[in-house]
């Protein structure tokens, strides 16, 4: 896929930073326990309370970005993780921990809205902007994972000062990433209503149904992130070491997969189609994991194989439809709100995902893998159905001039 200059800048920031992101969730741990002396529960419940309170902070990403423009803000967002990492290096107790951890998290879940408006202003043709949320993803999961090796030197030497290079290093990523989206042209922002400013506004009802049907599909994350392993060490006679597998297998899939299925994102009535798909897929997948646990040695290896190829295919077309719709439903005025909105279906499954798989899907065994099927097929068609509806709604006022 050839991308535009402001296309290649995008993606360039992305890989930058998400090198950065791979150093930092490959050494943290590390250097949390190892240098700052907090405990591992210490650690977990400041990343679990900063994660919550990140939700309500990051609708104003979008408010800021509708005020002042995606580039600024995104540029922003890049800085203060930035300056968050390179403040890790000074944190000597919990509480400093948990300031600084609140600062990052809230960047971190600012962001991925802030981007979608950004690159809905800098691209002017739909399909191409899901194109290019697409090469953003592949570049992104690749920068994680030579992150994640590059912080293996940290690990090595495992010294306060090894560590605090790692996250000077990171912080500087940040920095380039806020460098290169400066320079990516943006359009004139539309005007506003003044009653809107300085505050998010809450979508229409249809928006808010898919925000909360994405919630449901997006739970791909959870499921091979928590109920995968958990599955597999507990519940089927597969070797241990099959959990590394088909973790890799899966960023495999997703790099090589997302470019592809992201040109099926191809007008309103394609796009929908893809969620039923979604929940369809996800449904096959979550079968084939109830499969494992009941079959023996290779033959759950097999079925386990087989889940993660459908999860895998569910989370790139899931991604490729909700990029575009997302962005597509909302007014272009108050698109960074709208957005910020949606994205909160992602970083609510991120909070609460781990819950409900722990406590409902794996706790119920097979009957538990069996009725999340049902609710991802349910999800699906619903989803599409209330895309197709809410998209009627937004082309209906642009064809009402032509039709006078």
């Amino acid at each position: 896929m050839k991308l535009t200059a402001s296309g290649r800048r995008l993606a360039t920031a992305a890989l930058v930073q998400s090198l950065g992101i791979g150093l930092f969730m490959a050494s943290s741990m590390a250097f949390y326990t190892r240098q700052v002396g907090l405990t591992p529960n210490q650690v977990a419940a400041g990343l679990a309370t900063a994660g919550g309170i990140a939700l309500a902070v990051s609708l104003y990403g979008g408010v800021l970005a509708d005020r002042y423009g995606a580039r600024r803000v995104l540029a922003g967002v890049y800085v203060g993780r930035g300056v968050c990492c390179g403040s890790y290096a000074f944190v000597t107790s919990f509480w400093q921990f948990m300031a600084v951890t609140l600062c990052a998290v809230a960047c971190d879940r600012a962001g991925p809205p802030v981007l979608q408006a950004l690159v809905a202003s800098a691209l002017p043709e739909q399909q191409e902007r899901t194109r290019l949320l697409a090469v953003v993803n592949v570049v992104r999961n690749c920068g994680l994972g030579v992150g994640a090796m590059a912080a293996g030197a940290a690990l090595t030497f495992d010294t306060a000062t090894a560590y605090r290079i790692t996250l000077g290093v990171i912080a500087c990523a940040f920095f380039g990433g806020a460098v290169l989206v400066l320079r990516v042209p943006e359009k004139a922002r539309a005007a506003r209503a003044e009653k809107t400013r300085g505050r998010p506004v809450v979508p229409d009802s249809r928006y808010l149904a898919l925000t909360g049907l994405n919630f449901l599909l997006s739970f791909f994350d959870a499921l091979l992130l928590v109920a995968m392993p958990v599955w597999v060490l507990d519940h089927t006679d597969a070797p241990r070491a099959t959990v590394s597998v088909l973790f890799a297998a899966n960023t495999v899939l997703v790099v090589v997969l997302q470019i592809p299925v992201s040109r099926f994102a191809d007008g309103l009535r394609r796009t929908s189609r893809m969620l039923t798909w979604t929940g369809a897929v996800l449904a096959v997948g979550s079968l084939c994991f109830a499969a494992s646990g009941a079959s023996p040695g290779w033959t759950s290896v097999a079925w386990l194989a087989a889940a993660v190829v459908a999860l895998s295919l569910g989370e790139v077309i899931a991604n490729s439809a909700v990029w575009d719709l997302s962005i597509a439903l909302a007014p272009p005025e108050e698109r960074g709100r709208y957005l910020s909105v949606f994205n909160l279906s992602v970083n609510g499954q991120r909070v609460l995902g781990p819950l409900v798989v722990t406590g409902l899907l794996l706790g119920s065994g097979t009957a538990g893998w069996i009725a999340a099927a049902v609710v991802f097929v349910a999800a699906g068609v619903t989803a599409e159905r209330v895309a197709l509806t809410a998209g009627a709604r937004v082309e209906a006022p642009a064809q009402a001039p032509a039709e006078t």
